[in-house]
């Protein structure tokens, strides 16, 4: 037999980085030429959102930050009090990252508008970050969005791109996302802000988001974020415009431990004094009770957004020197919203449990349950539903394989599950991904998959919170 002749390693190399550009290539074509598929997601709506700001004759508020902002702003009630201008809400999914939509907006500022700029009390959206993938999203099928952001945010962009092409090419063989719920565009009305019509009451177990505490201490917000938010008023008020900063709706019963008025006028006074523009309101009167709000800590339901929008309204006249009265009347605050009952109550006595006024909170494990490999999570004890679970219920757990959670128990905490070496699945049995509140560090300290009802799957992967997760998503069955 004749032996072949073994290419040289620089032949090899050059064959693979050949190949690399053709991939590449592909990609970048397919990127580009094939049709949009994130049209009805939430991001979805962000070429619309600029589309309104292009054509929207002035003079205009212009309110910018987070997703907050569409939850909590009733734009067409802020033109009725406010007749001399036309209302533009420019907010958006806050893990693209503030800093684009200073980008995007920056570009389209005239002589005469008022830029309200309100971003989320938090460290990521007081910062600089930047997701170039779903800044993709939010462009596809407007491109010509792409130019307008910051150069020094191209190579995020770059690097996110193969990603985005690559989901793209998935999506367009097997159906682009077609989300519901408050997640979805259709939820958005022509001003952009959401008018979901089930949005009417707190459905946060215990009214709050406890993995996303609201901070006021000062390194909450970086220096290099100020720089960005001064730079983007230098940048409009040279162009006529003026520019207010506002604080956000937050949920009282998520501040910090130890947050009090004098923590909050610190940071007011430190705020105040980094920024070349003024701040509108008292950032107390923002801080707003848990009923008024949805499903964060940052999102308003609808009676809350009437009260949000009247205070922004009362605000704005300040700033403007417009004595005229704001006479809307503020809705009662909804009752917290039904938690979904759990049925299975298989391993209860394998627990141990502490009484709060909302229901059972799982505070331990017996010597049998932390001898288990497979656990489900109670829906109810002693006749009352269980709501919670300690935070430090499973760390360290060494035996654990499997854990079944149903909808009752709505928060999942951050490191939860640090150091259970042997976890493999994470079962959530409940079909609506909003029934489970998670951070970003669900899974620090183990590795496991986080599986849920096969009829669910593309919902969690495609959900608002739960995309993070998408490549530990796995379909599970009753009978698997």
């Amino acid at each position: 037999m004749k032996q072949r002749k073994i290419p040289s390693p620089a032949v090899l190399c050059g064959v693979l980085a050949a190949a690399l550009c053709l991939l590449a290539g592909v990609l970048l074509l397919l990127g580009f030429v094939l049709p949009p598929q994130y049209e009805d997601t939430f991001l979805g709506e962000m070429k619309y959102k600029m589309e309104r700001l292009e054509t929207t004759e002035g003079p205009r508020i212009i309110v910018v930050g987070g997703s907050s902002v569409p939850f909590a702003l009733k734009s067409g009630l802020v033109e009725e009090y406010l007749p001399g201008y036309q209302v533009v809400d420019f907010g958006m999914y806050a893990g693209m990252g503030t800093v684009v939509m200073l980008d995007w907006a920056q570009t389209q500022a005239r002589e005469g508008d008022i830029f309200v700029i309100a971003p989320e009390q938090s460290a990521q959206t007081l910062s600089c970050f930047f997701s170039g993938e779903l800044a993709w999203q939010a462009a596809d099928g407007a491109f010509d969005l792409l130019p307008l952001i910051n150069s020094g945010r191209y190579e995020s962009l770059a690097a996110a791109f193969p990603a985005f092409a690559g989901k793209k090419l998935w999506y367009a063989l097997t159906g682009a996302p077609e989300p519901d719920g408050v997640y979805a565009r259709s939820s958005f009305d022509g001003y952009g802000d959401i008018v979901y019509p089930d949005r009417t009451a707190n459905i946060m177990s215990g009214g709050r988001n406890p993995n996303d505490l609201i901070s006021f201490s000062q390194d909450v917000i970086t220096e290099d974020f100020i720089d960005a938010l001064n730079g983007f008023a230098r940048a409009v008020t040279a162009k006529g415009a003026k520019v207010v900063y506002h604080f956000p709706p937050m949920n009282a019963a998520a501040l910090e431990p130890g947050t009090d008025q004098t923590a909050v006028d610190a940071y007011y006074d430190y705020l105040d004094g980094q920024l070349l523009f003024p701040i509108l309101g008292d950032p107390g009167r923002c801080i707003l009770d848990s009923g008024w709000f949805y499903d964060t800590n940052f999102h308003l339901n609808a009676s809350g957004a009437t009260v949000f929008t009247k205070l922004l309204i009362e605000d704005l006249k300040i700033f403007l020197k417009d004595t005229s009265p704001t006479e809307i009347a503020l809705p009662a605050m909804p009752s917290a919203g039904a938690a979904a009952l759990g049925t299975d109550n298989t391993d209860g006595a394998l627990f141990t449990y502490r009484h709060t006024e909302q229901g059972w909170i799982l505070s331990g494990l017996t010597e049998e349950g932390r001898a288990a490999r497979n656990l489900t999570l109670p829906g109810s004890y002693a006749g009352e539903p269980v709501v919670g679970l300690d935070k430090a219920l499973f760390v360290g757990n060494t035996a654990i394989r499997e854990i079944r959670v149903q909808p009752n128990i709505g928060v999942l905490y951050d490191g939860m599950f640090s150091g259970c070496t042997a976890l493999e699945r994470l079962i959530l049995t409940g079909e609506d991904p909003s029934a489970y509140a998670a951070g970003d560090g669900l899974r620090e300290g183990a590795d496991f998959f986080i599986c849920v009802p096969e009829g669910a799957l593309d919902r969690y992967r495609r959900d608002y919170f739960w995309q993070a997760y998408g490549a530990w998503i796995q379909p599970w069955r009753e009978d698997s």
